[in-house]
């Protein structure tokens, strides 16, 4: 998603403010980091002299209609350089190499973490504050997760270009063994949905590579309606590669063109989940990717880490290990990244996952059920553990707290399987469901107890517990044999 800005009467001045802006905002998601290989249509893409005076005072809209334009301005980093007003006026950043404190502020001076006291600390120096972290494991691992698997995964794009075979191979030997490809993207300007032209060359690659795959898609929706929409158009875009995906399909959520922070307050959570919901029902594993900013300021994080993945964006001076409060699966610690097999900068991730596959602090329950899931409440009497199959010897992946209301997709016996695919026990829970055939009642748990009465087929009837052997405890004291019930 990076944009090489070429002006040059103010080449080493824009680098010192490109290098600064990499380091302050998780906004930026890949540098211009091409393999050798790039082809023609996926060449470059180069802020001419000509090209910036053009943009400014144009509108948005009609920079669109440009197609050698359009490519420039549907990423993210032409918000770098431009503001964009609501009336989609663009006007140049007028930013000098005096004021590095105030462009990075400008710019989003929390993107990255770093409140106002440090940056008003930041030295103007580019050398001084550095370009980020290069290599891959060079930033410090948060001490929650020192004990925990570490990954190396990168992050790419069309800006990336077409990556050959051969360099897959080299970038799988230089230890990288994960990688989320952008599989499509949202217009700044109208919403538009794109799709990434080297997706399928990249995700087909490193896949036969032997690297684990999962894709991103960049969003600009405004609504959860058109969240849920990018979701419906990136299920379609991967119908060809669900065998290939083994990692998340991320909901990349930035400011950026029509996506204001102040939509981000009032829609993005709902965004958030309407897009991850529908993934989640075509058979993906949804995570949600936004910066520090947007994830502590924008966003409710506690309630989406409850129910999806979380891919923290926080570039921390020097390597530091992000102070970000929540729960997070994977942690982008930079966009300057270098790479054997890939040209340039790039950015690079620590993924956090002893099982895989498993959340490091997985959610219990989905607090609301996918609208596209069909779900069943089941209301917690106790304090239940949650795991990753059902039986008492599969791995505790987490807790719901007694009374919680969690939902299920199904039961077995005395197992629930929830929406979020893990399961619980339904020894002490309470939940409606009705008779599927004839089904005697009896005053204890088993044949040997006396046959009190018969319910008929389709008889409503609320449990309250159900035994090891697979008995139902109705609330009126009776029981029946779970097989012949139904969740409601």
């Amino acid at each position: 998603m990076k944009l090489k800005l070429m002006k040059k009467a103010s080449v080493y001045f824009l680098m010192g403010i490109l290098c600064l802006s990499l380091a302050a905002s998780p906004i930026l998601t890949g540098e211009t980091a091409f393999a050798d290989e790039v082809t023609e249509e996926a060449a470059e893409p180069v802020m001419t002299d000509e090209m910036y005076d053009r943009i400014d005072g144009m509108n948005i809209a009609d920079a669109e209609k440009d197609p050698q334009l359009a490519a420039l301005l549907d990423d993210p980093v032409f918000l770098r350089y431009f503001d964009v007003d609501e009336n989609g006026l663009i006007t140049k950043k007028d930013v000098d190499m005096d004021e590095v404190d105030s462009f990075i502020m400008e710019m989003d001076s929390n993107a990255e973490g770093i409140d106002d006291t440090e940056v008003a600390a930041i030295s103007s120096d580019a050398n001084a504050v550095g370009c980020g972290v290069s290599g891959l494991g060079k930033a410090q691992v948060p001490a929650k997760y020192t004990s925990v698997k570490r990954s190396h995964c990168i992050d790419i794009s069309y800006w990336q270009g077409k990556v050959s075979n051969a360099n897959w191979k080299k970038i799988k030997a230089a230890g990288v063994t994960h990688a989320i490809i952008r599989v499509g993207y949202s217009t700044l300007s109208s919403g538009e949905p794109k799709t990434d032209s080297v997706f399928s060359n990249n995700i087909n690659g490193a896949y036969k590579a032997g690297i684990k795959v999962g894709v991103y898609y960049y969003s600009t929706a405004k609504t959860a309606a058109e969240a849920k929409s990018e979701a419906q158009y990136t299920v379609k875009l991967l119908q060809n590669y669900k065998s290939k995906i083994t990692l998340p399909v991320a909901y990349d959520y930035e400011t950026g063109g029509r996506l204001t922070s102040s939509v981000m307050k009032k829609n993005g959570n709902a965004s958030c989940r309407a897009f991850c919901d529908y993934i989640k029902s075509a058979g993906y594993t949804p995570m949600v990717y936004a910066n520090y900013v947007t994830l502590t300021k924008y966003l409710d994080y506690k309630s989406l880490q409850s129910s999806y993945k979380i891919w923290l964006a926080n570039y921390t001076t020097n390597g530091k290990a992000t102070t970000y409060p929540g729960d997070y699966w994977m942690w982008q610690y930079s966009s300057s990244g270098k790479v054997n097999g890939l040209s340039g900068s790039i950015d690079i991730n620590y993924i956090f996952d002893n099982n895989q596959g498993a959340q490091v602090t997985p959610p219990v329950s989905q607090v609301t059920p996918p609208a596209q899931v069909k779900s069943y409440k089941i209301v917690t009497r106790c304090k239940m553990n949650i795991r990753t199959g059902p039986s008492t010897s599969k791995k505790i992946v987490g807790t719901a707290k007694k009374g919680q209301a969690v939902y299920a997709t199904s039961i077995s016996g005395r197992w629930a399987k929830l929406t979020n695919g893990y399961y619980m026990s339904l020894s002490n829970c309470k939940y409606t469901a009705k008779t599927t055939t004839d089904v005697n009642y009896r005053k204890g748990p088993g044949t040997k107890y006396k046959r009190v009465g018969t319910y008929g087929k389709g008889k409503k009837l609320t449990v309250i517990s159900v035994t090891p052997t697979g008995w139902a405890k109705l609330s009126n004291g009776r029981y029946v044999y779970a097989k012949y019930l139904k969740i409601q």
